[in-house]
């Protein structure tokens, strides 16, 4: 009989410490909040859409930087309601921070190269990189009026912000990826929305596909990290932030600096 109440009373212990474990695992997921999303909201394949940088200047007979973005806008400014109807886009900065973005990274396969002077010297080169991806997407966004910033993280990656209506939004020529949120935010963890378009380093049918993986890249996992910056990836290094050039910088260093002197006082 007291084998029989020690074995009962074995068993009453074990399922109360079953019990206790699944109320404190309850009780842990109620109180934290739900893992953000990252929504992708449009993606574009195949491409390209417009055509790359180096067919454009060839057409204009554009040698000098100046000529090459003029050749540039004015393509932009013939084919925005094309494209904004291609890219499901509305908003008219957004647009034109695609297309910078766009023109940018479909006009030279990743991998490792010098960092240019100017975009004429970036037409001639073989082969860009995050650094010098923005060479052309900075010139472009300014020549159609954007207001931008550069985003470093040092040794690891780097890419353009727009100023769109209110707030700025990441725009990175190295992957061809949109993503609604300021790189801080990601960080935060805050909801975010992103967008894929046509990259010819995953178009079976295009030569810098083959390029691409025969030099060892992985433009999935150089793409997935983007919209997962904060959820899982976190680059590593230091982050710099460049002062915002465009035609509302003013505006936007005034308004920063009041925020700032508030949030001091």
């Amino acid at each position: 009989m007291k084998h029989v109440l020690r074995l009962i009373r074995m068993i009453l212990i074990a399922l109360i410490a079953f019990l206790l474990g699944v109320w404190s695992v309850l009780a842990l997921q109620g109180s934290n909040p739900p893992p953000p999303t990252y929504n992708l909201v449009f993606e574009h394949q195949p491409g390209p859409d417009v055509p790359t940088l180096q067919v454009l200047a060839a057409e204009a007979g554009a040698v000098t930087d100046e000529e090459i973005l003029a050749a540039v806008a004015a393509y932009y400014d013939a084919n925005a309601e094309r494209l904004a109807l291609l890219w499901r886009e509305d908003n008219p900065t957004r647009l034109a921070g695609i297309f910078s973005m766009y023109i940018s990274h479909i006009s030279m396969p990743y991998g490792v190269t010098t960092f240019p002077a100017s975009v004429a010297e970036f037409l001639t080169q073989e082969r860009a990189h995050c650094g010098t991806y923005m060479v052309p997407q900075n010139h472009i966004a300014l020549a159609l009026g954007l207001t931008i910033r550069t985003i470093e993280f040092v040794d690891e990656h780097a890419w353009e912000e727009v100023w769109v209506d209110d707030h700025w939004e990441l725009f990175d020529a190295t992957t061809n990826t949109w993503m609604s949120r300021t790189s801080l935010e990601l960080l935060q963890g805050l909801e975010r929305e992103y967008r894929y378009f046509y990259t010819p380093m995953l178009d079976i049918d295009h030569p810098e596909a083959r390029l691409h993986l025969a030099e060892g890249y992985d433009m999935p996992r150089l793409r997935s990290r983007m919209p997962l910056m904060g959820i899982v990836y976190f680059p590593p290094g230091e982050r710099h932030v460049s002062d915002p050039l465009g035609p509302l910088a003013d505006q936007i260093i005034t308004a920063s600096a009041a925020v700032d002197a508030g949030q001091s006082s």
